[in-house]
């Protein structure tokens, strides 16, 4: 995954809630908020794809159902294309998630997976 991919996953994760990539710094910590992390799939392909998993996890205090709000944002935000500033063709798209039990009961977790396939030029 290139920088200018993380980037705009960024900008849009940003412009929805409460994010950072790899693990949350500031403090206070506001609720909800969501943490992102990528798995490579594998090298590239002839055609010039290489694909990532992106793994957002969201954490909260209050409700369930605030996470499931932010996942709908999320999914609504990602299903599309876009060229980058590199001129690197990307496509993210939301592919699944579920719930992640916690060891404390005041705080309920969601992982979110999006596939990104990127053409690099």
């Amino acid at each position: 995954m290139t920088i200018e991919t993380l980037k705009y996953v960024n900008q849009v994760l940003s412009s929805l809630t409460n994010y950072e990539f790899g693990q949350w710094t500031t403090t206070p910590v506001p609720y909800p908020y969501f943490v992102g992390e990528y798995n490579e799939v594998g090298g590239e392909n002839e055609d010039g794809q290489f694909e990532t998993t992106f793994i957002l996890t969201g954490t909260t205090r209050n409700s369930m159902l605030e996470l499931e709000s932010v996942k709908e944002k999320i999914e609504k935000a990602f299903n599309k294309t876009a060229i980058l500033p590199n001129g690197n063709g990307i496509a993210v798209f939301y592919m699944n998630s579920f719930t992640v039990p916690t060891d404390n009961a005041e705080l309920k977790r969601i992982q979110i997976n999006l596939q990104v396939k990127e053409w690099k030029v």
